[in-house]
């Protein structure tokens, strides 16, 4: 017989054995994609926790600086003996009260805090409010008052402009403290170039009440940024929840997003040692010089929604909570101690 007259009657396939390869290839390209749409879930998923674990470090890095150094005056003491030329100063308000290192605002309801928030903050999405004062950044040396000599000749000297030797981190308008471990005074820059600070009153916001500063800083003094800054959630433009940080009456700057709600509680000392009697909100605060220790809880989400496959179940400030949505979130959390508080 001829073999090869025998194959050349195959004209094709049958029905069936086109379907049957059909099915086989729709199993194989079905695979295919169940496969890909895993993939790129665990993918998606596995991407938003490392971005919900790099801004809740960053958050709380941020926060934590701010709160352990808060109260930071260099080595010259509390600020309640300092020499404050600030206008106002002998009834200091929010911004520039810096006799209270460490000061919190409680969400007792939405849209409302005890005690209520100064009107410079505004524009608050949720959560509680912290605020810290203190002396940041890196100080500069006072070279000359009034000229560049190491000491001064006279008291009209307080009254001079100070020579430094750098100022670099510094603007005019700035509030400043100059100390020399035996003297401290606060202040507003009226003026400032490359090596001189200049104090004058009846000049800027607040402005100063008077030149004289009431020591002499030159040869061994220091003048370091004083600021008063605020931490609170807001919607950026996006609209999404994040962490945001204002100086002073300035324009809040957005910091880490996806910051959904902030918890806070203070750390009330025993006045004799660094240890903790209780964690109070702050509404229950009765003098922010107690506190020597605060407790930051951040509730953050992944910016992506449909992250989850159903919402997700947490526990956030202690409450279960399921979430309106299939966002990732995660609690941050951690406690700082007051390093000027510690005895």
């Amino acid at each position: 017989m001829n073999i090869l007259s025998r194959f050349s009657r195959q004209q094709g396939l049958s029905l069936i054995e086109l379907m049957v390869a059909m099915v086989l290839g729709l199993i194989l390209v079905g695979g295919v994609i169940q496969i890909y749409i895993s993939n790129n879930q665990t993918y998606r998923v596995t991407e938003a926790a490392a971005r919900l674990q790099e801004r809740g470090r960053a958050a709380l890095r941020l926060l934590s600086r701010h709160v352990r150094m808060a109260g930071y005056t260099g080595c010259s003491g509390p600020l309640a003996s300092f020499t404050n030329t600030l206008n106002g100063a002998a009834v200091p308000g929010f911004l520039y009260n810096f006799d209270t290192a460490v000061q919190g605002f409680e969400e007792n309801a939405p849209g409302s805090w005890l005690p209520m928030l100064d009107a410079s903050i505004t524009s608050v999405l949720k959560g509680d409010v912290l605020t810290t004062r203190g002396a940041y950044g890196t100080p500069t040396a006072v070279t000359g008052q009034p000229i560049n000599a190491a000491d001064c000749n006279s008291s009209a000297s307080y009254m001079a402009d100070l020579k430094v030797s750098d100022t670099t981190g510094l603007s005019n308008g700035d509030i400043v403290l100059a100390n020399n471990c035996t003297s401290a005074s606060i202040f507003q820059i009226t003026n400032i170039n490359a090596s001189k600070i200049e104090h004058n009153n009846g000049a800027g916001t607040p402005g100063n009440s008077t030149q004289d500063i009431a020591a002499c800083y030159a040869g061994n003094g220091q003048v370091s940024k004083l600021s008063t800054i605020t931490f609170f959630i807001r919607n950026n433009p996006n609209g999404v929840p994040s962490l945001y940080r204002q100086e002073f009456a300035k324009p809040a700057e957005e910091y880490v997003e996806g910051v959904e709600d902030m918890q806070i509680t203070y750390g009330i000392g025993d006045g004799v040692s660094n240890l903790v009697n209780q964690f109070v909100t702050a509404d229950n605060v009765t003098d922010w010089n107690d506190v020597i220790s605060v407790r930051i809880n951040l509730l953050l989400r992944s910016v992506e929604n449909n992250i989850t496959t159903t919402p997700q179940t947490y526990t956030f400030n202690g409450v279960p909570v399921t979430a309106p949505d299939r966002a990732l979130r995660r609690v941050y959390s951690t406690t700082i101690a007051i390093r000027n508080r510690m005895k």
